[in-house]
This record gives structure tokens, sequence and C-alpha cells, in this order.
């Protein structure tokens, strides 16, 4: 943190999430069920869920069969 309080976000955090020169950025300070208290960073952009395009590919790549029937089970 400069002293004028300024931060640099790292570059493959901006391009993860779409940020750009003049993007606003929306703070928050968060307490998970610990108490700890955290700083989260959200782009405010058009479209607020573009920042979060891929998050779950990672999580369902391994359980395709169980989403699929997930899916199936909502019909």
């Amino acid at each position: 943190m400069s002293k004028q309080y300024q931060t640099t976000i790292p570059s493959k955090i901006r391009k993860q999430l779409g940020v750009n020169p003049g993007n606003r950025l929306n703070w928050d300070i968060v307490k998970d069920e610990l108490g700890v208290e955290y700083a989260t960073v959200i782009p405010e952009t058009k479209n607020t869920l573009k920042p979060l395009k891929g998050v779950f590919e990672e999580m369902y790549k391994n359980n395709k069969d169980y989403l699929k029937k997930e899916r199936e089970s909502w019909d």
C-alpha cells in the first residue's frame, strides 16, 4: 500500500476479474464463521456476474455425472 493508501492489483487477478483502469471496485469487510475479518473486492461492471464465469467449472469438472443427475432432477 502506498502512502496515499493506493494498492496494486496483481496482473493475474486483474485478468481473471476483467478489471481495467477506470473501473470501480467495491470493497467490503466480511467476517467468517470463526469471527475472522477480511476484505473482499468486487469489480463494479455492467455485467456483475461476468467475473464469476467459470468459477464452478473446476469444482464440477470431475463430477459431470453428478451434475447431469442434478440437472435432470429439476425437470
